[in-house]
């Protein structure tokens, strides 16, 4: 058996109490959430509690808007958009990523620091903006998979790249 030391110790009272206040306040406790969670405390967006839908909220005008959030531990901050549901026709495909793209009204893309874990920046594309760059590049690889039964997973994806965060991108930390 391992020999607890004092730091293991407070790493395990940290988690508990993080994984209490998290719960308290009605915020997932799933670790891979948890960057949500605190990109979300940062830039004053509503966290989603439930299992589907939108990542977080945040608020424009008065009216709650359903929001997108991405995030990386890497030295610029950009967004992979995997596991993309792949329809039988493009025409079938749009009005899905309608929904799923275009219907968020933001897209967050937010960069941690690796070793602390300390958002360093985050930065939003509107719903629109995320759309126009993502449909061709989801319709590319949409080309690329029908009909190819060489692909192991089907589901299509596609990136935000981090220049099209810095060119388009509105940053809200």
């Amino acid at each position: 058996m391992v020999e607890q030391s004092q730091n293991n110790q407070l790493i395990i009272e940290a988690s508990v109490k993080l994984n209490t206040l998290l719960t308290a306040a009605g915020y997932p406790t799933d670790p891979r959430k948890q960057r949500e969670v605190f990109g979300c405390l940062h830039t004053g967006c509503e966290p989603n509690t439930a299992k589907s839908g939108p990542d977080c909220y945040y608020y424009e005008n008065g009216v709650r808007m359903p929001a997108e959030r991405k995030s990386t531990i890497k030295p610029k901050p950009f967004g992979a958009y995997t596991g993309i549901s792949n329809k039988e026709t493009w025409a079938l495909q749009i009005p899905h990523l309608e929904e799923k793209i275009l219907g968020m009204g933001r897209h967050y893309f937010d960069r941690f620091d690796r070793g602390t874990g300390a958002l360093l920046e985050s930065w939003y594309l509107t719903g629109e903006k995320a759309y126009e760059l993502l449909l061709p590049r989801i319709k590319d690889d949409f080309d690329k998979k029908k009909g190819n039964k060489n692909y192991a997973d089907p589901r299509l994806q596609a990136d935000i790249k981090s220049a099209d965060v810095e060119e388009f991108g509105i940053r809200a930390y």
